[in-house]
């Protein structure tokens, strides 16, 4: 659409419809002239006939008679032609003296032409841009999405991890209680072996203590 514009642009412009136009116009004015002068001519040879019919004797009318028939016909026939020429260019005349100059309007399509143009370019641009700027929309949510689960996945982690702390603290605690109740339960057991010892060891003694007495009174005995 650009170039047919563009190239019409150019083929009036080379035609210059204005120039033609002045040209016509001026034709115009010459041949209403010469029609005037033609009728003029036209008045003075019938005025001429007339006069040569009145001086001129009856037979010499007769001889010149056929040629001049011969230049009247051919006459009438220029002039046939020549109205039908005039006429013929009338037409066109009046046809063509108030048509616009299509230039400066082909001028203004044509630079309205490279405005649309110029217009579907930024569109495409925009277009790109658009899409480009999806993309990135799409990277971004991506990203997002990817902070969002690294996130989840670290609140995760870290609950594990204070499960895994919770869980240890928990068993430290149960062995720390299990090793305080075997050494109370040991040292229950080592009091008892004491007591019992010592209860042994009071019992021993009380039976040494018993023997010597024995042993004593028997040496007294012995002895008186």
């Amino acid at each position: 659409m650009a170039a047919n514009v563009g190239s019409m642009f150019q083929y009036w412009k080379r035609f210059d419809l204005q120039q033609l136009q002045r040209e016509l116009d001026a034709t115009a004015t010459v041949l209403a002239n010469r029609q005037d002068e033609s009728e003029q001519s036209r008045k003075r040879l019938i005025e001429q006939s007339r006069e040569f019919k009145k001086n001129t004797p009856e037979d010499l009318r007769k001889q010149v008679a056929p040629l001049l028939k011969s230049f009247q016909g051919e006459i009438d026939a220029l002039s046939k032609r020549s109205k039908e020429a005039e006429a013929a260019f009338l037409n066109v005349y009046k046809r063509l003296i108030d048509v616009p100059d299509p230039v400066p309007a082909l001028d203004l399509g044509q630079q309205l032409q490279l405005k649309v143009q110029r217009l579907h370019d930024i569109e495409t641009e925009n277009q790109k841009l658009r899409e480009t700027l999806d993309e990135y929309n799409k990277e971004f949510a991506e990203v997002k999405n990817q902070e969002v689960t690294i996130k989840a996945l670290k609140e995760k982690i870290r609950e594990y991890e204070q499960t895994l702390k919770n869980q240890a603290e928990t068993i430290a605690l149960e062995k720390e209680q299990k090793l305080q109740n075997d050494f109370a339960e040991k040292e229950r057991k080592l009091q008892e072996t004491q007591m019992s010892t010592t209860s042994k060891l009071e019992e021993a003694e009380h039976k040494v203590q018993t023997l010597q007495t024995a042993l004593e009174k028997t040496r007294t005995e012995l002895f008186d």
